[in-house]
């Protein structure tokens, strides 16, 4: 019976709030932390009893509610461990079943219950929250209610405190592992320890960096496999993520807590490597392009210099350009400048000196020998993989020759946009071209075009003109003729006779003047015939 409780509901909400100094009755005495029912519990005096909802321990609590009466009771909410007595819930007029329910909806974390001196909880009760597993903890009437509310702060405290202390020993294991300098091993390794599963570090494009042990990933999908991910993100900058192979189960908020401060002392770190990185390469690329420029210094000067960025200049090395071809959309040159340098470092090799230029790549290559057919091998790699990497902008490749002396590494670099420009003026964009392959284009592409043009007319404009205003092949004719110097040959070339092809050469004579016998005209008519072939250009007045 009611009658026995030793102190009014009043009395009860006194007493609490000379605890909860700042809280009058009915309101939550809120935590600034979530932890669990079961560290409450095991905080609580030893008269403490959990008599029903024992498989609700892991509900979170955030705060204590205090409930002196059956209305207060009823605004008991999400995360509240309500602290009331056996005759605030005898009072309250609603089926067991509707009550646990309307708790459980609410989300309440338990109930602390003071007993009357008479009854114990209703069965029903009982029954109705061990259903739906919320706690509840009975204390002896033979407590004082200003115990038990005590003892319920207290365990709040202490459940607070032992999460606090959790929390700091987290931060403080990454925190050392930060200031003292430690990288993905140390970290993966703290992680490991403390989650109890393995542990994988996965960059940007999904590959494995570090796993923790090394053999627990073998024969496993690291981006499907069901497990706790954690993205490693240094503001705008995405560095992967870390992935707990947990089987699939979920982390409690320790071990989550846990994962998280992990991806910040890798963001960290990662961040900080990458700002290292970034004035490494501008040195770098600062000491690069001195050397290209021929205002590196002495030869002394500049190994020194090399040797503090590992490099070696004591090998024969060719400049080689990867130039975005123009015109490009600003938006897309940065992301395609880091394509085409991730793309060179894959295909050139750890030899290979890489720096990003502002619409180029460049590189110190070293080919095994000084044939132009290995620095062809070389650009062609480079070439395959790019057309497969970069998708954004179209790509030119110019390789100047090789040089003994890194102080002549200026003339290869000059040689590697030479090829490039010349490789743009005869056949336009996405051009691969080694200095010493081009030959003739050489001369033509130092040419303006008008001259070309001027000098094309006066070679063999008639015979173009002819040509057009008679459905000839005469141009062509000539070029064969000059190609093989051999009548036969050059019949059987064109799949004519060989009669035929001498009237034809008769007729040439006759509009453009002597050539078979002149070696300077046939140079000429040569070099013309070339230009004609193979570069688009108003090489005649009707054109």
């Amino acid at each position: 019976m009611i009658g026995a409780i030793s102190c009014s509901a009043h009395e009860f909400a006194a007493s609490l709030c000379g605890i909860y100094s700042r809280c009058n009755s009915g309101q939550t005495a809120v935590m600034w932390r979530t932890f669990d029912v079961g560290a409450v519990v095991e905080s609580l005096l030893d008269d403490a009893r959990v008599v029903a909802g024992s498989a609700g321990m892991t509900r979170p609590v955030s705060g204590a509610k205090l409930a002196p009466t059956p209305d207060h009771f009823r605004r008991a909410g999400a995360n509240d461990l309500v602290v009331t007595t056996a005759e605030t819930i005898l009072a309250i007029d609603e089926k067991w079943e509707h009550l646990i329910s309307r708790l459980e909806g609410a989300h309440v974390a338990a109930v602390a219950v003071r007993l009357t001196a008479s009854e114990p909880l209703p069965s029903g009760l009982i029954d109705a929250a061990d259903r739906l597993a919320i706690p509840f903890i009975t204390f002896p009437p033979t407590i004082e209610l200003a115990d038990v509310a005590s003892a319920v702060l207290n365990a709040l405290l202490d459940a607070q405190g032992q999460r606090l202390e959790r929390v700091l020993d987290i931060h403080q294991r990454f925190n050392s592992i930060v200031l003292a300098g430690g990288g993905e091993k140390e970290i993966a390794t703290t992680l490991y320890s403390l989650l109890g599963c393995a542990v994988a570090i996965l960059g940007p494009a999904g590959r494995p960096t570090l796993v923790v042990p090394s053999d627990a990933a073998d024969d496993i999908d690291l981006v499907t496999v069901p497990a706790a991910r954690q993205p490693i993100l240094a503001g705008a900058h995405d560095y992967g993520e870390i992935v707990a192979l947990t089987g699939g189960g979920e982390l409690d908020k320790d071990r989550r807590l846990a994962l998280q401060r992990a991806s910040l002392a890798l963001a960290v770190r990662m961040a900080q490597a990458t700002a290292a990185t970034a004035v490494h390469e501008r040195f770098a690329s600062r000491s690069l392009e001195e050397l290209i420029a021929g205002t590196a210094g002495e030869i002394v000067d500049v190994v020194e210099r090399a040797a503090t960025f590992g490099w070696d200049l004591t090998r024969p090395r060719a400049v080689l350009l990867a130039s975005v071809d123009p015109w490009t959309d600003p938006e897309h040159l940065e992301t395609s400048l880091g394509t085409i340098a991730f793309a060179s470092r894959a295909t050139l090799g750890k030899d290979a000196i890489i720096w990003t230029r502002s619409t180029s790549v460049a590189a110190l290559i070293a080919p095994d020998s000084s044939d132009p057919a290995e620095r062809r091998r070389i650009a062609d790699r480079l070439r395959e993989e790019l057309d497969q990497r970069v998708t954004l902008v179209t790509v030119s490749i110019g390789v100047g020759r090789c040089v003994d002396d890194p102080l002549q590494l200026r003339r290869s670099y000059v040689e590697a946009g030479r090829s490039v420009d010349v490789g743009r003026w005869a056949k336009g964009r996405h051009v691969t071209e080694v200095y010493d392959e081009l030959g003739l284009e050489r001369l033509l592409a130092s040419t303006p075009t008008d001259d070309l043009a001027e000098f094309v007319e006066q070679a063999i404009g008639q015979l173009v003109d002819h040509d057009r205003a008679h459905d000839t092949d005469l141009v062509e004719t000539l070029g064969m003729w000059l190609e093989t110097h051999n009548m036969a040959e050059a019949a059987r070339r064109l799949h004519v006779h060989y009669n035929t092809l001498k009237n034809r050469l008769d007729r040439i004579e006759s509009i453009i003047g002597p050539v078979l016998t002149d070696s300077a005209r046939s140079l000429e008519c040569s070099v013309a015939v070339y230009v004609y072939r193979h570069y688009d250009g108003p090489w005649t007045a009707t054109t």
